[in-house]
């Protein structure tokens, strides 16, 4: 039986998924077994044409085609049934990665380590990189010794898990086909199925993908108005993510009085013009660091608020 097998959904890759393709080309197992289940989510061209060449490169793979606009939690729940090994890699089709990623992962779940695992997306790994994308690295796990993390920090691009663990949960929740959310909602059902977890910053992976600043305050302001609305009808157990309890009438419930000053200090700190200025500033200087944690909460917040994109960024479609 196969031991281990990445889940890769895959849209209209480019140069970043060849070398994600060469980085799996790469892959020592040594004594272990696995595949690569790559699933082509929609591509205008299909995968198997458009990367013939590294396709035929010498690894264990399955490769599967679905039709339509892309949804690529469905995509990973294709790749889910047409895996076999006894734990699944979810990864994503933009990452560079050394040879001994998939069985680092692997020895976790030999030595049951945990049920969830997860290792490290690196942003900021090119020397060009910038003050945002190295705070991007600093967030949630960023920095922390090796160890136990919270759900709320599951990130799908190098975590693995038991594939009865995923199976138990029903998979990734298809109604989630925009930005944001995905992972977290998967992180807070393994929770309540009892799961364990366990991060390891020793597993990096290069995340090839270099956003920009304004780029990802759109996305923050679009699962703010779109996929947080949906988890906290879904689970209203989740509390207060992204600040989402501040956003709520000053005195509803819960009305502690941290969370009535922090509904007041949201007002104050979220007007259209003082968020337009702070995103000027850390485009160009990108200092002091704790503005762009500001630019991101303050964005899903607004989002969630739907408050007008371009009044409040200065941006437009």
């Amino acid at each position: 039986m196969t031991e281990i097998s990445v889940v890769m959904p895959v849209r209209n890759g480019g140069d970043s998924f060849r070398r994600t393709l060469v980085s799996l080309e790469s892959q020592d197992l040594r004594d272990g077994s696995w595949e690569a289940i790559i699933v082509d989510d929609g591509s205008s061209q299909p995968v198997e044409h458009e990367f013939a060449r590294e396709l035929s490169a010498e690894f264990p793979k399955k490769i599967l085609r679905l039709e339509g606009k892309g949804n690529r939690p469905r995509a990973r729940n294709i790749g889910l049934e047409a895996s076999s090994g006894s734990a699944i890699l979810m990864m994503d089709a933009d990452l560079e990665f050394d040879e001994d990623l998939v069985y680092a992962h692997l020895l976790h779940h030999r030595r049951k380590t945990a049920d969830v695992i997860m290792g490290a997306r690196v942003d900021a790994w090119q020397d060009t990189a910038s003050r945002f994308h190295k705070w991007a690295d600093s967030r949630a796990m960023g920095g922390r010794p090796a160890g136990p993390f919270p759900w709320r920090y599951c990130i799908t691009g190098n975590l693995s898990l038991q594939k009865a663990l995923l199976e138990s949960i029903g998979g990734s929740d298809e109604n989630i086909v925009t930005y944001g959310g995905e992972d977290t909602e998967l992180g807070y059902r393994f929770m309540r199925a009892g799961a364990t977890f366990h991060w390891d910053p020793d597993i990096r992976v290069n995340h090839l993908n270099t956003i920009t600043l304004e780029r990802y305050v759109r996305r923050m302001f679009e699962y703010g108005k779109g996929n947080l609305r949906y988890l906290l009808e879904k689970h209203p157990g989740m509390g207060n993510l992204l600040g989402n309890q501040w956003a709520l009438p000053l005195f509803a419930r819960p009305r502690g009085t941290l969370t009535i000053v922090m509904r007041l200090v949201t007002r104050i700190t979220l007007q259209p013009w003082l968020y337009r200025l702070v995103l000027r500033w850390m485009n160009r200087f990108g200092m002091p660091g704790f503005l762009f944690t500001y630019l991101s909460v303050g964005g899903c917040i607004l989002g969630l608020q739907d408050r007008d994109f371009a009044q409040c960024t200065g941006l437009y479609a």
